[in-house]
């Protein structure tokens, strides 16, 4: 049997003269797109169809859902395909006024179905038709997956394999788009808050850099991010420590020197870039933070010995 091939050109003149095969409309429009065959189309019913080179064939592409899915993309004799369609409305008592078109995608057929010879010279193609990317936009944005929408695709026999991946490209990429557009807000969420709990708790980084950096001019090794501090935990003795009332008192009782010591109300709190060792007398508690490289915020109860601490805050009133 030979094989039927779609006309790529189809005289505006002569589509004038025929009918619609679904409605009977006389006067069909002309759709052409680079790198597929061309349309006709009617603008009463909205079918469109191809022609064969011959001109005694057709092969629907669009047309009103109630008509069913058989009669899409199978090339038939216009005669043929119009008594089947008469035949259909009758049988059924269809209201062809009332259906609305749309595409035959809902018939299982597969560009493997189709005849690979019927792409013609539009099979080496690679830009997708404008009209195929609206479509595909539309049915993204009615929720339909990927993986539908490819399907969809795959059914239309104006389009090639290369054509349906292009496709697939261009509406993925608004997608990709806002996922990384996503990330990096949410990557900015995170620095901001790090940079809030460094302004809440007290760490030192900021001037640690500093010192990093004057270490570099100096010649002085002073690492940016200093190693975890030590806690060592010992035996409660069962005597109790009250809260220091001066900045001296604190540097006694807890270590470090006095000018670093400063009261909010409630802790004592301890800052050095350097780092220093510090003691937690039994009965108190201190929270204390470092960076590895994230920030950590721990608390520790008395007795106990940090070593070495650039923040901790001593809590004296529980």
């Amino acid at each position: 049997m030979e094989k039927i091939r779609p006309m790529q050109s189809v005289l505006g003149f002569w589509a004038k003269s025929l009918n619609c095969p679904v409605c009977d409309h006389l006067g069909l429009e002309v759709i052409r797109e680079a790198g597929v065959p061309d349309l006709l189309h009617c603008t009463i019913c909205g079918t469109e169809f191809e022609v064969s080179e011959s001109g005694d064939s057709i092969r629907l592409i669009q047309y009103p859902q109630g008509l069913g899915v058989d009669l899409y993309g199978i090339w038939m004799p216009f005669g043929t395909l119009r008594e089947k369609i008469k035949a259909k409305i009758e049988n059924e008592g269809l209201n062809l006024p009332a259906m609305i078109a749309v595409t035959g995608s809902g018939k299982p057929v597969s560009r493997t179905n189709l005849m690979k010879d019927d792409w013609g010279g539009h099979e080496a193609s690679t830009e997708p038709p404008e009209r195929a990317v609206k479509q595909a936009r539309k049915l993204l944005e009615l929720g339909n997956s990927r993986g539908e929408i490819r399907q969809i695709l795959e059914k239309d026999p104006r389009l090639n394999p290369i054509q349906i991946d292009r496709i697939m490209e261009i509406i993925e990429e608004p997608v990709r788009t806002k996922s990384l557009e996503r990330i990096l807000t949410l990557i900015a969420l995170i620095m901001g808050l790090v940079v809030v709990v460094l302004l809440i708790y007290p760490t030192g980084v900021f001037d640690r850099v500093l010192l990093a950096v004057n270490g570099l001019i100096s010649g002085e090794k002073v690492e940016l991010i200093p190693p975890p501090p030590t806690v060592t935990q010992y035996a409660r003795q069962g005597r109790s420590y009250g809260c220091p009332p001066t900045q001296q008192g604190a540097a006694a009782l807890f270590g470090g020197k006095a000018d670093h010591w400063h009261f909010d109300g409630k802790n004592w709190i301890y800052t050095d870039i350097k780092g220093v060792r510090v003691f937690v007398p039994e009965g108190l508690s201190a929270r204390y933070s470092y960076v590895t490289p994230i920030l950590e915020i721990k608390t520790v109860e008395g007795p106990a010995l940090i070593d070495p601490i650039m923040a901790v805050s001593i809590d004296c009133y529980r």
